[in-house]
């Protein structure tokens, strides 16, 4: 099934909508069973991730390490063969510090049929990220 860049930007949404809320069952049913995340290598949690377990363990790596979160959609843009770009800006203050983080954050979206297959994101700072976490 091909979807139309409306379509992905509104997958996109109900993705986010779905993790603020923390419906994790609704999540995993908008995701391939091999979803790949591949954080930035310098990163404390720098690597590949892969499936659910992989999903929950970095969002953990990022999120756990943080309180007051708030990640705002700005705008997307299409990407080619069924893929997005998102640009957020992320807001959130450190557990370990306490001090805010306040960056912009693209990623890109792949995604196959209607589901989310891939996410790699490109943090503005990570050096900062890395610093607070």
């Amino acid at each position: 099934m091909e979807i139309t860049d409306s379509s992905r930007v509104a997958i996109l949404e109900k993705f986010l909508d779905l993790g603020r809320s923390r419906d994790m069952a609704a999540l995993e049913a908008m995701i391939t069973e091999d979803i790949r995340i591949q954080q930035a290598p310098s990163l404390p949690f720098g690597g590949v991730y892969v499936g659910w377990a992989g999903y929950l363990d970095v969002t953990e790596q990022l999120f756990g390490r943080m309180r007051k979160v708030h990640l705002e959609l700005i705008e997307t843009w299409d990407g080619p063969q069924r893929s997005l770009i998102a640009h957020f800006v992320l807001n959130a203050v450190s557990k370990r510090t306490q001090e805010s983080i306040c960056m912009p954050l693209l990623e890109k979206w792949e995604f196959k049929d209607d589901k989310v297959a891939a996410i790699t994101p490109f943090y503005y700072d990570t050096h900062l990220l890395s610093s607070q976490l």
